[in-house]
């Protein structure tokens, strides 16, 4: 009895790999399309208008936070930052139920040092910031009831120089850049504490 020659066998699996191989091309971009818009449809923004986890109920909770006056330069950019970040460019809203009462820092580490001179040509710009989100109240007698608190912090580098001004203004650019990441960190911990909690005070509750 003679054995089949296995240079002849081929698998299922290979032949129908061959097939798919040899389809038109129209015919496999369209599989490939399918696939994508099946995919496509497992996969949702947090803060996607249609979203099922957060969407409009979401924004509006958002919407909701009053975000206090921060002192300094730097308070003001986060401010700004955290007011577009929340409402989507709507303005600060007045009135709102929650207010978000923000403390923010900066410091500079040095991470790289000239061997020769001994000064720093590299610099690490920290950002951090510590928030409150508490119920509004207009009875200042009675004690601030806090819903939540968290942190978030940002970094950002700076080549540094013998030119005070330009080190100056690489400072203050470093620090606006740490401050946006700070206000989306800052974003996305209320975002996630929202979703989490759907029955903290709100237009959308």
């Amino acid at each position: 009895m003679s054995l089949p020659d296995p240079s002849t066998q081929v698998s299922r699996p290979a032949s129908r790999l061959g097939r798919l191989a040899r389809a038109p091309l129209a015919a496999r971009l369209a599989l490939v399309c399918a696939l994508s818009g099946a995919l496509a449809g497992c996969f949702q923004p947090l803060y996607a208008e249609n979203s099922t986890v957060g969407g409009p109920a979401l924004m509006d909770k958002f919407r909701d936070v009053d975000v206090i006056e921060i002192r300094g330069r730097l308070g003001n950019d986060l401010r700004n930052d955290l007011i577009f970040a929340l409402t989507g460019g709507s303005g600060n809203p007045k009135g709102a139920p929650l207010q978000l009462i923000v403390a923010v820092d900066t410091s500079a580490s040095t991470a790289i040092v000239n061997s020769s001179s001994g000064l720093p040509e590299n610099q690490v710009i920290r950002v951090t910031a510590n928030w409150r989100l508490v119920k509004t109240t207009d009875d200042l007698k009675k004690p601030v009831v806090v819903v939540t608190t968290g942190a978030a912090s940002g970094t950002a580098t700076i080549d540094t120089s013998d030119q005070r001004f330009a080190n100056y203004s690489a400072t203050m650019d470093a620090e606006k850049r740490a401050a946006r990441s700070v206000a989306d960190q800052i974003k996305a911990q209320l975002g996630a504490f929202f979703i989490r909690n759907p029955s903290v005070p709100g237009s959308a509750s």
